[in-house]
């Protein structure tokens, strides 16, 4: 299957080998937390939760200190997450961190296994998917994921929607006949939509559908999309179209109809609608460097807020009125900022260079 732009929905590894939080080289102190990657807010809005890694990283393979990692919004009190901390052949990253409202914290280990843990406690697995993401509902009831066995292009399958209170498989949507990918859960969890694509690595889509979440009353949306993402309102879809060689980023009824664009142009990731659903944040540009921006969806105004280079990530803040980012430099050193939605000043929070 063709891996395309990736629209960013919110999870995190497995738990790693146990092993003391710090470790000394010559003369110097190390910890796991002091290079923040894939950060994300904690329910409240108080605190940030990151894969984070000692730097500067030794060039030894998955052989680095690491650990999940909480600090405070500003910056401050950075500390591993009990029972996460490694250092010798530790897992790979992970692609996704995500804070439920019950104070758990969610990540998915390359390979499938999704495990959960709240601060303080010993993690524990939660289900298995056969993806490299996954989504999750609004209302925090329930997850999702597609097909995309990791390193297979010619791979199909349904969209697998799991209980978020036990792990357990509650639908299959779309078939086994093609590939149904990048699904997204709308606020309650009981529909979802998702991008279907043939098995062969063609680039071609067969468009965008819904479902109920069990797998019943499948219907296309639109015959052209890539990556949907439903409102927290319910009332609209957003994703990506190609037009000619370039991303735009266009808004549908979740019910079907008209579609319209809100970015025309150099759509290079799309970080999520913001918890309110009034604006969505995105990357424009191409290349290594791009600019984090917002996007009104009333007025199709948007709002330039954060250079960024080299794959960075975004993530809102509950409140909405502001997101955390990441950018990086050649030397791949993650600095860390919270970023106003209105285009105020960011503050860089974390830097490991």
């Amino acid at each position: 299957m063709t891996r395309r732009l990736l629209i960013v929905s919110v999870a995190l590894l497995a738990p790693l080998a146990l092993v003391a939080a710090t470790s000394h080289a010559s003369s110097r102190t190390y910890t796991p937390c002091q290079q923040v990657d894939l950060p994300t807010w904690s329910p409240d809005g108080t605190h940030i939760a990151y894969y984070g890694r000692r730097w500067p990283q030794p060039n030894n393979g998955n052989n680095v200190l690491q650990a999940y990692c909480t600090m405070d919004a500003n910056g401050t009190n950075a500390q591993p997450l009990a029972h996460t901390t490694c250092q010798s052949k530790c897992q790979d990253p992970p692609g996704q961190i995500v804070w439920l409202k019950t104070d758990k914290i969610l990540w998915l280990v390359d390979g499938g296994p999704i495990y959960q843990a709240t601060p303080g406690s010993k993690p524990a697995k939660l289900t298995t998917i056969n993806d490299e993401s996954f989504a999750v509902d609004a209302a925090q009831t329930r997850i999702a994921s597609g097909p995309n066995f990791p390193g297979c292009l010619t791979c199909a399958g349904p969209v697998s929607v799991f209980s978020l209170a036990t792990g357990h498989r509650v639908g299959r949507v779309g078939g086994s006949k093609f590939d149904n990918m990048f699904p997204s859960l709308s606020p309650d969890g009981k529909r979802v939509v998702f991008e279907r694509d043939p098995t062969s690595d063609t680039g071609k889509t067969y468009g965008l559908w819904t479902a109920s979440s069990s797998g019943s009353s499948v219907r296309q949306l639109v015959k052209t999309g890539f990556q949907p993402l439903w409102s927290p309102t319910g009332k609209k879809i957003a994703y990506i179209a190609h037009v000619g060689a370039t991303a735009t980023l266009r808004l549908i009824s979740a019910g079907g109809g008209k579609s319209h664009a809100l970015v025309s142009k150099n759509v290079e990731n799309v970080f999520g609608w913001s918890p309110d659903g009034t604006h969505i944040a995105f990357e424009s540009g191409t290349g290594t460097f791009g600019t984090l921006s917002v996007v009104d969806v009333a007025t199709r105004h948007v709002t330039a807020l954060l250079k960024m280079k080299y794959a960075p990530t975004a993530a809102w803040a509950p409140n909405s009125q502001e997101l955390v980012a990441n950018s990086t430099t050649a030397k791949k050193c993650w600095s860390t900022y919270t970023v106003p939605a209105n285009g105020s000043t960011p503050t860089r929070i974390s830097t490991c260079s």
